[in-house]
Protein backbone atom coordinates (compact mmCIF):
# COMPACT_ATOMS: atom_id res chain seq x y z
CA UNK A 1 0.00 0.00 0.00
CA UNK A 2 1.10 3.57 -0.92
CA UNK A 3 2.12 5.59 2.09
CA UNK A 4 0.41 8.10 -0.13
CA UNK A 5 -2.74 6.41 0.73
CA UNK A 6 -2.01 5.94 4.51
CA UNK A 7 -1.75 9.61 4.79
CA UNK A 8 -5.02 10.26 3.59
CA UNK A 9 -6.76 8.53 6.37
CA UNK A 10 -4.91 10.67 8.98
CA UNK A 11 -6.42 12.73 11.05
CA UNK A 12 -3.61 14.42 13.18
CA UNK A 13 -1.52 17.08 11.57
CA UNK A 14 1.31 16.72 13.16
CA UNK A 15 1.69 12.67 13.42
CA UNK A 16 0.66 13.16 9.86
CA UNK A 17 3.67 15.70 9.10
CA UNK A 18 6.44 13.13 11.00
CA UNK A 19 5.29 10.38 8.77
CA UNK A 20 5.93 12.52 5.70
CA UNK A 21 8.86 13.72 6.42
CA UNK A 22 10.29 10.14 7.46
CA UNK A 23 9.41 8.41 4.18
CA UNK A 24 10.95 11.80 2.43
CA UNK A 25 13.93 11.24 4.29
CA UNK A 26 14.18 7.81 4.07
CA UNK A 27 12.99 7.16 0.13
CA UNK A 28 10.02 5.32 0.91
CA UNK A 29 7.02 5.16 -0.65
CA UNK A 30 4.99 2.21 0.63
CA UNK A 31 4.24 0.38 3.71
CA UNK A 32 6.37 -2.79 2.58
CA UNK A 33 9.51 -0.47 2.25
CA UNK A 34 8.86 0.33 5.34
CA UNK A 35 8.70 -3.07 6.66
CA UNK A 36 11.86 -3.88 5.04
CA UNK A 37 13.72 -0.48 6.73
CA UNK A 38 12.52 -2.17 10.17
CA UNK A 39 13.73 -5.25 8.97
CA UNK A 40 16.82 -4.31 7.86
CA UNK A 41 18.49 -1.71 10.64
CA UNK A 42 15.99 -1.63 13.08
CA UNK A 43 14.96 2.01 12.94
CA UNK A 44 13.75 3.31 16.15
CA UNK A 45 11.72 6.03 13.99
CA UNK A 46 10.54 3.17 11.98
CA UNK A 47 8.68 1.29 14.48
CA UNK A 48 6.68 4.67 15.39
CA UNK A 49 5.65 5.32 11.98
CA UNK A 50 4.63 2.03 11.36
CA UNK A 51 2.04 2.08 14.25
CA UNK A 52 1.49 5.81 13.45
CA UNK A 53 0.17 4.95 9.82
CA UNK A 54 -2.97 3.26 10.94
CA UNK A 55 -2.76 0.12 8.17
CA UNK A 56 -5.17 -1.61 10.35
CA UNK A 57 -6.05 -4.28 7.39
CA UNK A 58 -1.81 -4.99 7.20
CA UNK A 59 -1.00 -5.66 10.61
CA UNK A 60 -2.77 -8.92 11.18
CA UNK A 61 -0.91 -10.14 8.49
CA UNK A 62 2.42 -9.28 10.08
CA UNK A 63 2.05 -11.31 13.44
CA UNK A 64 3.40 -14.19 11.65
CA UNK A 65 6.39 -11.88 10.01
CA UNK A 66 9.92 -14.14 10.55
CA UNK A 67 11.41 -10.82 11.98
CA UNK A 68 10.25 -10.75 15.87
CA UNK A 69 10.33 -7.02 15.58
CA UNK A 70 8.02 -6.50 13.16
CA UNK A 71 5.72 -9.04 14.72
CA UNK A 72 5.97 -6.83 18.14
CA UNK A 73 5.16 -4.06 16.63
CA UNK A 74 2.34 -5.51 14.82
CA UNK A 75 1.19 -6.53 17.94
CA UNK A 76 1.67 -3.18 19.74
CA UNK A 77 -1.18 -2.19 17.16
CA UNK A 78 -3.77 -4.15 19.02
CA UNK A 79 -5.29 -2.06 21.54
CA UNK A 80 -8.72 -1.56 22.89
CA UNK A 81 -12.55 -2.85 22.78
CA UNK A 82 -12.03 -2.42 18.72
CA UNK A 83 -9.26 -5.17 18.33
CA UNK A 84 -11.57 -7.48 20.10
CA UNK A 85 -12.82 -8.75 16.84
CA UNK A 86 -9.06 -9.04 16.04
CA UNK A 87 -8.19 -10.82 18.81
CA UNK A 88 -7.95 -14.77 17.37
CA UNK A 89 -5.48 -13.89 15.19
CA UNK A 90 -2.97 -12.78 18.14
CA UNK A 91 -3.06 -16.09 19.90
CA UNK A 92 -0.40 -17.47 18.40
CA UNK A 93 1.66 -14.86 19.73
CA UNK A 94 1.29 -15.81 23.31
CA UNK A 95 3.12 -18.78 22.41
CA UNK A 96 5.95 -16.65 20.57
CA UNK A 97 9.74 -17.87 20.84
CA UNK A 98 10.62 -14.15 21.59
CA UNK A 99 10.24 -12.62 24.63
CA UNK A 100 8.74 -9.07 24.24
CA UNK A 101 6.37 -10.13 21.50
CA UNK A 102 4.86 -12.62 23.54
CA UNK A 103 4.92 -9.41 26.10
CA UNK A 104 3.75 -6.85 23.51
CA UNK A 105 0.63 -9.30 23.01
CA UNK A 106 -0.04 -9.48 26.79
CA UNK A 107 -0.47 -6.05 26.33
CA UNK A 108 -2.67 -5.88 23.49
CA UNK A 109 -4.95 -8.55 25.49
CA UNK A 110 -5.54 -6.30 28.79
CA UNK A 111 -6.42 -3.31 26.70
CA UNK A 112 -9.24 -5.48 25.22
CA UNK A 113 -11.04 -6.29 29.28
CA UNK A 114 -12.88 -9.11 30.44
CA UNK A 115 -15.29 -9.33 27.20
CA UNK A 116 -11.90 -11.64 25.79
CA UNK A 117 -11.66 -13.64 28.84
CA UNK A 118 -14.13 -16.53 26.73
CA UNK A 119 -11.45 -16.37 23.70
CA UNK A 120 -8.54 -17.29 26.02
CA UNK A 121 -10.56 -20.01 28.17
CA UNK A 122 -11.48 -21.56 25.09
CA UNK A 123 -7.87 -21.46 23.83
CA UNK A 124 -6.58 -23.23 27.56
CA UNK A 125 -9.43 -26.26 27.11
CA UNK A 126 -8.46 -26.91 23.88
CA UNK A 127 -4.99 -25.95 22.51
CA UNK A 128 -1.58 -27.72 23.77
CA UNK A 129 1.42 -27.24 24.83
CA UNK A 130 3.56 -23.51 24.62
CA UNK A 131 -0.55 -22.03 23.68
CA UNK A 132 -2.48 -23.65 25.98
CA UNK A 133 0.21 -22.29 28.76
CA UNK A 134 0.33 -18.61 26.85
CA UNK A 135 -3.69 -18.68 27.08
CA UNK A 136 -3.33 -19.07 30.89
CA UNK A 137 -0.90 -16.37 31.18
CA UNK A 138 -3.32 -14.17 29.19
CA UNK A 139 -6.26 -14.68 32.00
CA UNK A 140 -3.85 -14.11 35.04
CA UNK A 141 -2.69 -10.47 32.48
CA UNK A 142 -6.53 -9.97 31.93
CA UNK A 143 -8.22 -10.20 35.25
CA UNK A 144 -5.77 -11.98 37.73
CA UNK A 145 -5.70 -15.20 39.47
CA UNK A 146 -9.40 -14.80 40.64
CA UNK A 147 -10.49 -15.75 37.20
CA UNK A 148 -8.78 -19.17 37.39
CA UNK A 149 -10.79 -21.84 37.09
CA UNK A 150 -10.06 -24.87 40.08
CA UNK A 151 -8.30 -26.77 37.50
CA UNK A 152 -5.44 -24.10 36.69
CA UNK A 153 -5.66 -22.41 40.30
CA UNK A 154 -5.16 -25.87 41.26
CA UNK A 155 -2.45 -26.29 38.53
CA UNK A 156 -0.56 -23.21 39.76
CA UNK A 157 -0.65 -24.00 43.39
CA UNK A 158 1.19 -26.95 42.79
CA UNK A 159 3.58 -25.45 40.15
CA UNK A 160 4.24 -23.02 43.25
CA UNK A 161 4.44 -25.45 46.01
CA UNK A 162 7.42 -27.33 43.64
CA UNK A 163 9.48 -24.34 43.05
CA UNK A 164 9.20 -23.51 46.56
CA UNK A 165 10.84 -26.44 47.85
CA UNK A 166 13.25 -25.77 44.86
CA UNK A 167 14.13 -22.61 46.15
CA UNK A 168 17.17 -20.51 46.68
CA UNK A 169 17.52 -17.50 48.57
CA UNK A 170 21.23 -16.53 47.80
CA UNK A 171 20.86 -15.17 44.51
CA UNK A 172 18.72 -12.85 42.07
CA UNK A 173 18.56 -9.42 43.35
CA UNK A 174 15.32 -7.83 44.72
CA UNK A 175 13.95 -5.12 42.46
CA UNK A 176 13.63 -2.27 45.46
CA UNK A 177 11.09 0.30 44.97
CA UNK A 178 8.78 1.00 47.71
CA UNK A 179 8.24 0.34 50.87
CA UNK A 180 8.82 -2.45 53.74
CA UNK A 181 7.94 -3.28 57.04
CA UNK A 182 10.72 -5.79 59.24
CA UNK A 183 9.33 -6.85 62.06
CA UNK A 184 10.75 -8.86 64.95
CA UNK A 185 9.43 -12.28 65.33
CA UNK A 186 9.38 -15.26 63.49
CA UNK A 187 5.67 -16.33 63.29
CA UNK A 188 4.38 -15.10 60.46
CA UNK A 189 0.88 -16.27 61.72
CA UNK A 190 0.76 -13.46 64.52
CA UNK A 191 1.59 -11.07 61.78
CA UNK A 192 -1.03 -11.85 59.47
CA UNK A 193 -3.30 -11.42 62.20
CA UNK A 194 -2.45 -8.49 63.87
CA UNK A 195 -1.80 -6.94 60.43
CA UNK A 196 -5.43 -7.94 59.28
CA UNK A 197 -4.20 -10.01 56.58
CA UNK A 198 -6.73 -12.54 55.15
CA UNK A 199 -6.59 -15.42 52.83
CA UNK A 200 -2.50 -16.09 52.42
CA UNK A 201 -1.78 -18.38 49.51
CA UNK A 202 1.98 -19.21 49.34
CA UNK A 203 4.66 -17.81 46.88
CA UNK A 204 7.93 -18.15 46.08
CA UNK A 205 10.10 -14.88 46.31
CA UNK A 206 10.27 -14.32 42.60
CA UNK A 207 6.55 -14.50 42.92
CA UNK A 208 6.28 -12.21 46.12
CA UNK A 209 8.56 -9.82 45.18
CA UNK A 210 6.77 -9.36 41.43
CA UNK A 211 3.27 -8.96 42.84
CA UNK A 212 4.64 -5.82 45.55
CA UNK A 213 6.53 -4.27 42.18
CA UNK A 214 3.02 -4.34 40.21
CA UNK A 215 0.89 -3.57 42.86
CA UNK A 216 3.40 -0.80 43.95
CA UNK A 217 3.40 0.91 40.23
CA UNK A 218 -0.24 0.34 39.46
CA UNK A 219 -1.44 3.76 37.26
CA UNK A 220 -4.61 5.31 38.72
CA UNK A 221 -5.74 4.13 35.71
CA UNK A 222 -5.91 0.59 37.58
CA UNK A 223 -7.76 2.30 40.28
CA UNK A 224 -6.09 3.28 43.79
CA UNK A 225 -7.21 0.35 45.19
CA UNK A 226 -4.67 -2.14 43.31
CA UNK A 227 -1.52 -0.22 45.77
CA UNK A 228 -2.91 -1.45 48.61
CA UNK A 229 -4.93 -4.48 47.71
CA UNK A 230 -2.43 -7.75 48.74
CA UNK A 231 1.21 -7.24 50.53
CA UNK A 232 4.03 -9.62 50.46
CA UNK A 233 4.71 -11.60 53.75
CA UNK A 234 8.38 -13.54 54.05
CA UNK A 235 8.75 -16.42 56.15
CA UNK A 236 11.52 -15.82 59.34
CA UNK A 237 14.75 -14.44 58.27
CA UNK A 238 17.30 -14.32 60.74
CA UNK A 239 14.80 -13.85 63.34
CA UNK A 240 13.00 -10.96 61.47
CA UNK A 241 9.36 -11.17 59.44
CA UNK A 242 9.33 -8.50 56.22
CA UNK A 243 5.93 -7.20 55.22
CA UNK A 244 6.36 -5.72 51.59
CA UNK A 245 3.18 -3.17 51.15
CA UNK A 246 0.33 -1.58 52.58
CA UNK A 247 -1.00 -3.96 54.89
CA UNK A 248 -3.66 -1.41 56.89
CA UNK A 249 -6.18 1.07 54.97
CA UNK A 250 -4.28 2.90 52.45
CA UNK A 251 -3.37 6.74 54.40
CA UNK A 252 -5.32 6.36 57.34
CA UNK A 253 -2.35 5.72 59.18
CA UNK A 254 1.41 7.34 59.57
CA UNK A 255 4.29 5.07 59.02
CA UNK A 256 5.76 6.36 62.94
CA UNK A 257 2.23 5.21 63.70
CA UNK A 258 2.03 1.87 62.42
CA UNK A 259 5.60 1.07 63.44
CA UNK A 260 4.96 1.51 67.07
CA UNK A 261 1.86 -0.08 66.88
CA UNK A 262 3.46 -3.09 65.53
CA UNK A 263 6.59 -2.71 68.33
CA UNK A 264 4.12 -2.72 70.91
CA UNK A 265 2.88 -6.54 69.98
CA UNK A 266 6.35 -7.12 68.76
CA UNK A 267 8.76 -5.66 70.96
CA UNK A 268 10.84 -3.99 67.56
CA UNK A 269 9.35 -3.45 63.95
CA UNK A 270 11.26 -1.16 61.21
CA UNK A 271 10.23 0.84 57.87
CA UNK A 272 12.11 1.11 55.10
CA UNK A 273 11.61 2.66 51.87
CA UNK A 274 13.20 3.62 48.68
CA UNK A 275 12.34 4.89 45.27
CA UNK A 276 14.33 3.88 41.76
CA UNK A 277 13.23 7.40 40.17
CA UNK A 278 13.32 10.63 42.51
CA UNK A 279 15.85 9.57 45.37
CA UNK A 280 13.42 9.39 48.05
CA UNK A 281 14.68 7.08 51.11
CA UNK A 282 13.06 6.82 54.54
CA UNK A 283 13.33 3.95 57.41
CA UNK A 284 11.20 4.35 61.08
CA UNK A 285 12.80 2.26 64.08
CA UNK A 286 10.48 1.20 66.70
CA UNK A 287 10.67 -0.16 70.03
CA UNK A 288 8.32 -1.31 72.53
CA UNK A 289 5.40 0.92 71.41
CA UNK A 290 7.68 4.01 70.64
CA UNK A 291 9.36 5.30 67.70
CA UNK A 292 13.19 5.83 68.49
CA UNK A 293 14.53 6.74 65.13
CA UNK A 294 12.66 8.05 62.04
CA UNK A 295 14.36 9.68 58.73
CA UNK A 296 12.77 10.95 55.14
CA UNK A 297 15.33 11.90 52.75
CA UNK A 298 11.89 14.73 51.65
CA UNK A 299 11.16 15.63 55.22
CA UNK A 300 14.11 16.33 57.43
CA UNK A 301 17.52 18.15 57.32
CA UNK A 302 19.45 15.72 59.01
CA UNK A 303 22.72 15.76 56.66
CA UNK A 304 24.34 12.63 59.05
CA UNK A 305 21.70 10.77 57.58
CA UNK A 306 21.60 11.80 53.85
CA UNK A 307 24.68 9.85 52.73
CA UNK A 308 23.41 6.28 54.31
CA UNK A 309 21.41 4.54 51.95
CA UNK A 310 18.30 2.49 52.89
CA UNK A 311 19.26 -0.84 52.43
CA UNK A 312 22.56 0.33 54.71
CA UNK A 313 20.62 0.85 57.30
CA UNK A 314 18.39 -2.31 57.09
CA UNK A 315 21.05 -4.40 56.43
CA UNK A 316 22.80 -3.15 60.14
CA UNK A 317 19.74 -2.90 62.10
CA UNK A 318 17.81 -5.78 60.77
CA UNK A 319 17.79 -7.96 57.22
CA UNK A 320 19.04 -6.12 53.71
CA UNK A 321 16.20 -7.70 51.23
CA UNK A 322 18.68 -6.78 48.32
CA UNK A 323 19.65 -10.28 48.67
CA UNK A 324 17.50 -13.04 50.61
CA UNK A 325 21.03 -14.45 52.05
CA UNK A 326 20.86 -15.91 55.80
CA UNK A 327 18.80 -18.37 57.19
CA UNK A 328 15.44 -18.12 56.28
CA UNK A 329 12.77 -20.84 57.48
CA UNK A 330 9.20 -21.12 56.00
CA UNK A 331 8.00 -19.10 52.70
CA UNK A 332 5.76 -16.38 51.76
CA UNK A 333 2.86 -15.37 51.27
CA UNK A 334 0.46 -13.11 49.58
CA UNK A 335 -2.75 -12.15 51.53
CA UNK A 336 -5.15 -9.47 51.47
CA UNK A 337 -6.08 -6.60 53.23
CA UNK A 338 -9.34 -5.50 53.57
CA UNK A 339 -9.26 -3.35 50.47
CA UNK A 340 -7.93 -6.66 48.49
CA UNK A 341 -10.65 -8.42 50.26
CA UNK A 342 -13.33 -5.95 49.15
CA UNK A 343 -12.22 -5.55 45.22
CA UNK A 344 -10.41 -8.74 45.11
CA UNK A 345 -7.35 -9.53 43.97
CA UNK A 346 -4.96 -7.38 41.21
CA UNK A 347 -4.91 -8.56 37.90
CA UNK A 348 -1.75 -8.94 35.81
CA UNK A 349 0.55 -11.73 35.25
CA UNK A 350 3.49 -12.65 37.61
CA UNK A 351 6.64 -14.92 36.99
CA UNK A 352 6.66 -17.29 39.86
CA UNK A 353 10.23 -18.44 39.27
CA UNK A 354 13.67 -17.02 36.95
Amino acid sequence: MEIRALLDRMDDDRWKREVEDFAREREISTFGQLVDLITTSGDRQAYRVFSLVNATELYPGLLSHPHDGVRRVAASTFRGEEALERAAELLPLLADEDYYVQREALWAFATMGPDVLPLLRETRRTAKGALRRGALVGIAEVAGPDAFSPEDREVVDRFIRYKIEDEVYDVDEMHLCGGWYAIRTDDQAAVLGVCGLRDPVPVTKVLGGEAWNNDHHATSRDGEHVRCARVYVTGSWDGWTLVFGEPFAHGTRSVPEICAALSAVFGEAHYYGESCGDGWKAWCIAEQGEVVRHYDVFESDDEDEEDNWTTDVAEELSVNPRYFEGDVEGHGVLALTECGREYGSPKGYLRIST
